[in-house]
């Protein structure tokens, strides 16, 4: 190896003492340092250049050798500490040899720790000037999921490969669940089943009005017999067991059980009746155990399904008090079932009790006893056992699952309905009490969870879900719709009390919540619904508390809003403006102004920004503010997206048309609806060939919230439009929660700092440090830098000195139509 010279490796390049560069460096350590991620930046002689806290700490590597700058004796000892360290030195070094490769891997270490490895070049220009190396603790997100998997794996499988046709449906018929036994059974496969209803499988309809009168009558029905049919029509004898399901309030919301096919045993139990010797056949080879009973609960007969049950030999029990092995929580109500069923002969009963298996462990069985004390060839208690441990396990999982959201375990959108649905219908009886609905959604979490990660996001959804819980009130309902939308159903309550209890979540809102090793900020945007609209269905309620929750959000987040008929009429309205929207394009009614980008070096005419109107012909002249949000909703910024593009690259094309060499660049905002497309560089390949326009002439721009909605996927859709040529941005840089792991993997070209930003920089220097901060780094990550919304010489002035290229704002020029930005151009407009 050729001698290098070594450069100490430093966290910061630092200017004099007491410098704004001195402040801005310190920041950018900060900022730094404040990632989640280790971060380790090389150039081409092997110096250590920057790194960060985190690296030091997730590879414990001693502060000489991070100090000394040498990153052969970094990786000599970091080569130590992980599981096949040939292999991570033979990537390291090969990755070294080729400079202008990218890498990512993620590498086990001795110590049972995993790691999400990144590496891709660090260019400056179009040169590779060095290598970034990031690294992420991925070690609990691993074991997390390798344990849900094998949880839900088990649980499947009871329910699944149960070989008892297992069920579960909604009040109304509608199969919520159905094993592979029951699918089997009734004939219907998985997809069929969302069309099947239990009322069309009665042979005569009677028989489920019969079915639901008794169980709604005694909450559960044993061996209830029913004629049924499969879906090829053909009939079976079944015996139905059965039982309601009930939300908190004790409202019947479903029915769960178990049906058998007893077809073949009616056949078989007439053949019992014929022959002694074939019924005795029969009991000893049964699956259940069969159990005969003195009047004193001694066992006089076992059968042989005991050993294969229970791990018993059946000799073992003889002379035993049966008793003597059930539960001693079970044991007070059997043996009042068994003094029952002693006192009138030839009388049934069933019960479920928990029984001590041979091995030490309690399993569940499901008792029949007949008395046949009075029969000559028995005189005892003839008990038929059956073990349902597993079947309960999973009846117990799948009603809880049926019903309940399975990230935070609350009540989810089937549940919520069902509750509220009753509660209308107690609302219509005369002195009901009022109750209400409250419609929560957690602002700005996508932002939490596209930049601190899918698992933090589930962890912040479960913490707000306990922390919803803690502020209701008992009797109230917290449940989960899905994503970061939750409800409250109060039961009554007041249209004072909801709000009060709308504050009162708010301010418990106001507290962090602690995810891991760090503080999270979330608020909560609240609508409110009251019962005294008079609403005819729960869709209806759950509506206008959504219209009402959306109001707060409008009006500034973080606040709650009860509805009002107006809300309903504003919901109209839009609808009527996306009506509109829809017909825009193909009615000419959209067009586009550019505003210029002007070298702050310079003060010269760099480019322009295209910005769209929207010539309403009702409304007059719309800015996207008025109209892109619905766009979004909607998915029309698809086709208005690659309108705005079509109609850039041909205004593009005809300055170059009439300027050659002198015609700047045209800058176009892409939405995260069209840069998730997987046809989207398709189309922009097309719209580029049939514009004719120069691909370098066109910059494409992204926020940063844009850009980490879905940041793999962005990552090879900006690598793929940067192929083409094309330039790219990204817009409101700072306004974000970026990964600066993902950050330097964009293959952008340049920043545009928010307006906000610019808006408050003042005469004092730390006004300006966070801007200046984001100078620094963007420059660090070899990015060209552009401030938007500068109105005062005073800013252009400041940002001037702190090296940033180039501005916009209405000090230049505000958006000007075609026309005016051409007079721009043929004047060489200078400022």
């Amino acid at each position: 190896m050729t001698a290098k010279k070594r450069t100490p490796a430093t966290r910061s390049r630092r200017s004099p003492a007491g410098t704004d560069a001195d402040l801005s460096s310190s920041l950018l350590d900060a900022t730094l340092d404040a990632t989640a991620d280790g971060l380790l930046i090389v150039d081409l002689a092997g110096n250590i250049v920057r790194f960060n806290e985190r690296f030091a700490r997730m590879w414990e590597l001693s502060p000489a050798v991070l100090a000394s700058g040498d990153d052969d004796a970094a990786l000599a000892e970091a080569v130590g500490k992980v599981s096949d360290p040939g292999a991570f030195l033979a990537r390291v070094r090969h990755l070294y040899l080729h400079p202008d490769e990218e890498s990512f891997e993620v590498i086990a270490l001795k110590d049972g720790r995993s790691f999400e490895r990144h590496s891709l070049p660090q260019r400056m220009g179009g040169d590779v000037v060095g290598r970034v190396w990031s690294f992420r603790d991925v070690t609990d997100r691993l074991m997390v999921e390798q344990q849900l998997r094998r949880s839900e794996e088990r649980y499947r499988r009871l329910f699944e490969e149960s070989r008892e046709a297992i069920y579960m449906t909604t009040r109304d018929g509608a199969f919520v669940a159905a094993n592979q036994a029951a699918r089997r059974l009734f004939g219907f496969t998985t997809e069929e089943m969302p069309t099947v209803n239990t009322q069309s499988l009665y042979v005569d309809p009677a028989d489920r009005d019969e079915f639901v009168r008794r169980i709604e009558h005694a909450g559960a029905v044993e061996d209830h017999p029913v004629r049924l049919r499969s879906l090829d029509g053909s009939e079976m004898d079944c015996l139905l067991t059965s039982s309601v399901i009930r939300d908190v309030n004790g409202m019947v919301v479903g029915y769960q059980g178990r049906v058998e096919d007893v077809t073949a045993r009616a056949e078989a139990e007439r053949a019992l009746r014929a022959s002694e010797r074939k019924f005795r056949a029969l009991i000893e080879n049964a699956t259940d155990i069969i159990t005969v009973l003195d009047q004193s609960g001694q066992i006089t007969y076992e059968g042989p399904s005991l050993h294969r049950v229970l791990g018993y030999s059946p000799e073992a029990l003889l002379g035993r008090n049966v008793f003597e092995f059930v539960h001693p929580d079970d044991r007070p109500a059997a043996l009042k079932e068994f003094e029952r069923l002693l006192s009138v002969p030839g009388h049934v009963t069933r019960i479920e009790v928990r029984f001590l298996h041979g091995e030490g462990h309690w399993r569940v069985l499901e008792v029949t006893g007949t008395n046949l004390m009075a029969e000559p060839a028995i005189r005892g208690i003839v008990v038929n056992s059956r073990d349902v441990t597993d079947r309960k396990e999973a009846e117990s999982q799948l009603r809880h699952s049926a019903f309940h959201d399975t990230l935070t375990g609350l009540p989810n959108r089937a549940l919520l309905m069902d509750r509220v649905s009753q509660f209308l219908r107690r609302a219509r009886r005369a002195n009901a009490p009022p109750f209400a609905v409250l419609f929560l959604d957690l602002d700005r979490f996508k932002v939490v969870n596209d930049s601190l990660g899918h698992m933090t996001g589930d962890q912040l959804l479960v913490a707000a879900a306990r922390r919803l819980e803690a502020s209701s009130r008992p009797g109230d309902t917290v449940a989960r719709l899905g994503g970061d939308e939750f409800t409250m159903l109060l039961d009554t309550a007041t249209i004072e009390e909801a709000r009060t209890v709308a504050a009162r979540v708010q301010r418990d809102f106001d507290a962090p919540f602690r995810i891991g090793n760090q503080d999270v900020y979330v608020t909560v945007s609240i609508g409110i619904a009251s019962s005294g609209l008079d609403y005819h269905s729960a869709e209806e309620m759950l509506r206008d508390a959504d219209l009402a929750m959306y109001r707060a959000k409008d009006e500034g987040r973080a606040r709650f809003e009860v509805f009002d008929t107006s809300m309903h009429a504003a919901a109209i309205l839009r609808h009527e403006l996306e009506r509109d929207l829809r017909r825009a394009v193909e009615r000419n009614e959209l067009e586009l102004v550019y505003q210029p980008i002007v070298s702050l070096v310079e003060g010269s005419l760099h480019g322009f920004e295209a910005l769209i109107r929207w010539n309403h012909p009702a409304r007059g002249q719309l800015t996207p503010h008025d109209f892109t949000p619905l766009a979004e909703d909607t998915g029309l910024i698809v086709a208005i997206g690659e309108w705005v593009l079509a109609e850039a690259c041909r205004q593009a094309r005809e300055w170059t048309a009439e300027f050659g060499g002198d015609a700047h660049p045209v800058h176009v905002n892409v939405s995260a609806r069209q840069i998730l497309r997987p046809d989207y560089t398709q189309r922009v390949r097309d719209i580029l060939r049939e514009s004719g326009v120069r691909p370098e002439l066109i910059v494409m721009e992204l926020t940063e919230g844009t850009m980490m909605a879905n940041a793999e996927h962005t990552t090879v859709a900006l690598h793929e439009l940067k192929a083409l040529d094309l330039g790219l941005s990204i817009d409101d840089f700072g306004t974000g929660y970026s990964s600066l792991s993902y950050l330097h993997r964009f293959p952008t070209d340049s920043v545009k700092i928010d307006r906000s930003f610019i808006s408050q920089m003042g005469p004092r220097a730390r006004d300006a440090s966070i801007v200046r901060t984001i100078v620094d780094l963007a420059h660090d990550l070899r990015m060209k830098v552009v401030a938007e919304g500068i109105e005062t010489d005073a800013q252009a002035s400041a940002l001037r000195g702190m090296r940033c290229e180039y501005g916009q704002g209405f000090l230049f020029s505000r958006a000007v139509p075609a026309a005016e930005a051409t007079k721009l151009l043929r004047a060489r407009a200078v400022w």
